[in-house]
């Protein structure tokens, strides 16, 4: 077993490799929404295929081993079931070009002042809580994005007034904003982005951020953030207190009750 793979991505690439099928056609045969849990598996986010996860692949295909499914050792198959013929369906495209769009429907998460909010999904993922439940507690939208980068992105619903001015730059209370992940390990690479000027950034201890990044000090470890209504000051933070970081790239859907 190489070093290099978590087991979870050593048991989904084998599994993708058997079926000749690809991570979104997978996600279809298991009955998910959306195939978010498994591109945390394929990413490493996820170290390892979840007691719950593996019963949904018995499910579809249970010429599988369990144990082999939880630890990536041993027999893959069943002992007495055949090596199964690589699953292909006639409306699965296995060549995407670069650049072509997925439907996908995502949750939409609150930004607000809760400590703890977005723990177990939006960072420390809990490998042994099915996503799809933990997103069951959401409203959801279906969003259309570019299938390569599509695991990055997530929807949040704006709260509060400090993003509003009167201004059309304004992000008002209601508004539902689509955001595109930053991994920590890019962070180091710099995050002041002079088209993406807005961010949403998760603090565990305090609560979901929208602001404007004015100022990313890779010296020393902060960022400055900014409000567009002159009532809130500006302020800084430590990357160390910051648990997921996002770009605002746009909004999805304006609260009407706010023009």
């Amino acid at each position: 077993m190489s070093s290099d793979l978590t087991i979870g991505q050593i048991v989904l690439r084998r599994i993708l490799e058997q079926e000749g099928i690809t991570i979104n056609t997978l996600g279809t045969q298991l009955g998910m929404d959306r195939s978010q849990a498994l591109y945390d598996i394929d990413r490493g986010k996820t170290r390892s295929v979840s007691p719950k996860m593996a019963d949904k692949i018995l499910a579809s295909f249970p010429h599988y081993s369990r144990s082999w499914l939880l630890s990536g050792e041993g027999d893959i198959l069943k002992e007495t079931q055949p090596a199964k013929k690589p699953y292909h369906s006639k409306t699965e495209i296995e060549t995407i070009a670069p650049g072509s769009r997925t439907v996908q429907r995502l949750p939409i998460i609150p930004i607000e002042a809760q400590a703890g909010i977005g723990k177990g999904f939006l960072y420390d993922r809990d490998l042994s809580q099915d996503p799809d439940d933990v997103y069951d507690r959401y409203d959801s939208m279906e969003i259309v994005l570019e299938r390569e980068a599509s695991d990055k992105y997530k929807l949040f619903r704006v709260k509060g007034d400090s993003m509003t001015d009167g201004s059309l730059h304004s992000i008002c209370s209601g508004d539902v904003i689509l955001c595109r992940e930053v991994f920590p390990e890019d962070w180091k690479l710099g995050l002041t982005n002079n088209r993406y000027p807005n961010v949403v950034i998760v603090i565990e201890e305090e609560s979901i951020l929208l602001k404007q990044l004015t100022k990313h000090s890779k010296k020393q470890g902060t960022i400055s953030l900014h409000s567009i209504n002159p009532s809130y000051e500006d302020f800084t933070v430590d990357l160390r207190d910051v648990r997921a970081f996002y770009y605002v790239e746009r909004i999805i859907d304006r609260s009407v009750a706010q023009w």
